[in-house]
């Protein structure tokens, strides 16, 4: 199914339109049937033995609840004993395994050549005789399942346009390349104006070719940031993978306008793959993303409640899964997805034996389908008093700035690589920690939620700019009037330094709001969060709101708290947030002080409050140990905290079933590997 280390057809009307879905449309109200509760699937490796009846009844002594099957295979095995199924790479994109070859020759051609034929992707997801194909293959597959109810479509696993999240500068074939052209016609409107954007001197627009990575690094190595030729490119192709997706969901429909369609195995955000979460939310019904650089709490907060979200399973200990996916129940996901079955069950022995450890997760499982979480599945989120910035174009720049440092090499900042060493993810990941330890909830806000005044309307009190270096006029524009109605903005570092193309402002767009220079010359990247730096900072009042600019990157913050470190972080911004006016819906306690090393979530819904909250490590602290990240014992040990109540109230804690009467302060036993869970009365 997965290695994570691996990694115009659309006519210029169709890219006109993805243009304006990915703006505004939400994915398509499709009933997710099954997903009231906790579903747990089975990646049936090796296909289902001989003997069902003993292979069902294994699996659901282990918990399991549906099973994946291969297009083609026949759902009856899974239906006559009672269990769901989804139907996986109904149309595969990826170059993955026999495709992969396709991949790797164009790939050696390129780095060895620079040869600009090796960028025309095999095939162009803008050739309208492939799609034309794809569309009878989707429908085709598709059809056979259409009157049976599966779980779930997955149109594609671990898909991209490049190969996982890793660099290559696809597509330039000439389908890609004329409605390329006509989208920069709808962005800039003149060929001046695209001149003068990117720096360049195309007489026609036949004649506008995108920059290469190469190209762009040899701009950039003669002393520009100008990086708009490259970065347009590179959200063009984000924009044709949202617009595939959306085609395929739509011809899906057609045939079963029931059952959920997405993709599995989903990447990291990234300026390369195709991987821009918020736009990619709009065209799908369920996704199932690998947990790298906040992909879950992104999709969380772009998706409808109740969508799908799966997570990945592959660990085979008890303790360390429980841990995850409770948190990630906990965050609005729904199910996961197992690999895989030859590894949970001795395929050599008669009676399909379980593995040591498949006890304890049939335990865990059905604690994930047990009374305490459904309540808070059926329960509301309630809505987070703070937003986080998610900008794209600063992913694509941050790109560009980490891989200075490789030189010509940068081909090689492979998928794994990238989730352990880019410098935004980092940022993005320790601003999550450093709120969660605050006992703060949070939202991801995309550019276009900025831009349509979703911003305004959800009544957030602080918006924070984590590493945001790429920003457009309007986009800045909508931030600053969310200060001016009230709002808190909170800037780290190098605010609005290039426009939303990727290019060098020769002043920050914010620089007038927040009330600073910041230096000309070349953009460097923060290597450490510069603790001794950090101090309270005067607040810059904005209309009925206010504006900080630290001047430092959190970036090491994730790591510090690993430590027993951090607390100047959580002073400086627990008392900007508090001058905000944002505070925790209910207070939750260790040790008399802040919960740190805890997410805390609280919940509404049929006249009763909820309020979660369990440990939250650094779930990748192993691949992070390169970079001094230590390890996770701190938060791995049974600690007590206590739950201050607004009023005094009856209370139940679901896992345990202890109960309280009539009181305003709830002590509890916290362990490390599952959440409490408390119903308020």
């Amino acid at each position: 199914m997965r290695v994570l280390l691996l990694l115009v057809g659309l006519s210029l009307v169709c890219l006109s339109a993805c243009n304006a879905q990915t703006k505004a449309a939400a994915p398509a109200p499709n009933p997710a049937t099954g997903f009231d509760d906790y579903q747990v699937i089975m990646w049936v490796l090796g296909g289902i033995p001989e003997n069902q009846d003993l292979y069902f009844s294994r699996l659901r002594e282990a918990g399991v609840t549906g099973i994946h099957l291969g297009v083609g295979d026949s759902p009856a095995p899974a239906e006559s004993h009672g269990f769901g199924y989804y139907v996986e790479n109904i149309h595969r994109i990826a170059f993955l395994h026999d495709k992969e070859r396709i991949y790797r020759a164009d790939w050696d051609g390129y780095t060895k050549t620079r040869d600009k034929k090796y960028l025309i992707r095999k095939p162009s997801l803008n050739d309208p005789a492939y799609l034309a194909s794809a569309k009878q293959e989707i429908q085709s597959r598709i059809r056979p399942y259409a009157q049976s109810r599966p779980l779930l479509y997955d149109l594609g696993d671990e898909c991209s346009i490049t190969s996982f999240a890793s660099p290559m500068d696809y597509d330039f074939s000439p389908y890609a390349l004329a409605a390329f052209r006509d989208w920069l016609k709808q962005q800039y409107g003149t060929l001046d104006r695209l001149n003068a954007e990117w720096g360049t001197k195309f007489a026609a627009w036949d004649d506008v070719v995108p920059m290469t990575t190469y190209e762009i690094k040899d701009r950039e190595r003669a002393g520009s940031e100008n990086y708009s030729p490259w970065a347009d490119h590179r959200t063009f192709m984000d924009l044709s993978f949202a617009e595939a997706w959306r085609k395929f969901r739509g011809w899906a429909h057609e045939v079963d306008p029931r059952t959920p369609v997405g993709i599995e195995g989903a990447q990291m955000p990234s300026a390369f793959g195709g991987y821009d979460l918020w736009r990619l939310s709009q065209v799908l019904d369920w996704v199932e993303p690998y947990d790298i650089g906040e992909s879950h709490g992104i999709f969380r907060s772009f998706l409808p409640p109740g969508t799908p979200v799966l997570a990945t399973v592959f660990e085979h200990e008890p303790n360390p899964m429980s841990r995850r996916l409770w948190h990630l129940l906990l965050n609005g996901d729904r199910g996961c997805i197992i690999w895989a079955s030859s590894e949970w069950f001795d395929y050599e022995s008669p009676d399909l034996k379980p593995k040591p450890w498949v006890e304890g997760m049939a335990k865990m499982f059905a604690e994930l389908r047990g009374p305490a979480a459904r309540a808070v599945m059926h329960a509301q989120r309630d809505r987070a008093p703070i937003a986080i910035h998610y900008s794209h174009p600063s992913i694509q720049v941050g790109w560009m700035l980490d891989s200075r440092e490789d030189g010509d090499t940068w081909p090689r900042r492979f998928s794994s690589y990238e989730s352990v060493h880019s410098r935004i993810t980092r940022v993005r990941t320790s601003w999550c920690r450093l709120l969660e330890d605050l006992g703060l909830q949070y939202d991801f806000v995309s550019t276009q939620q900025i831009l349509d005044g979703t911003l305004a309307k959800r009544g957030y009190k602080a918006l924070i700019l984590p590493q945001s270096m790429a920003m457009g006029d309007q986009e800045a524009l909508g931030i600053k009037q969310f200060a001016e109605a009230g709002g808190t903005v909170i800037a780290d570092f190098l605010p609005g330094v290039f426009d939303g193309h990727g290019k060098r402002r020769g002043k920050g767009v914010m620089d007038g709001f927040l009330g600073i220079t910041q230096p000309g010359g070349k953009v460097e990247q923060p290597e450490t969060s510069a603790v001794a730096k950090l101090a309270m900072r005067d607040a810059r009042r904005v209309g009925k709101g206010q504006a900080y600019y630290l001047n430092i990157s959190p970036i090491d913050y994730a790591k510090l708290r690993l430590e027993g470190k951090g607390e100047e972080f959580r002073r400086v911004i627990g008392a900007i947030l508090a001058s905000a006016g944002v505070k925790s819906a209910v207070t939750v306690t260790i040790a008399g002080g802040p919960p740190i090393g805890c997410e805390v979530i609280t919940y509404h819904g049929n006249g009763k409050r909820y309020v979660a909250f369990m440990r939250n490590p650094e779930y990748n602290v192993s691949e992070l140990g390169e970079l001094g990240y230590g390890n996770n014992r701190l938060f791995e040990q049974p600690v007590t905290a206590k739950v201050a109540l607004d009023t005094p109230a009856d209370a139940k804690e679901l896992l345990t079933g202890k109960e309280f009467k009539g009181t305003k302060t709830l002590e509890v036993r916290l362990e490390p590997w599952k959440p409490v869970i408390v119903e308020i009365r």
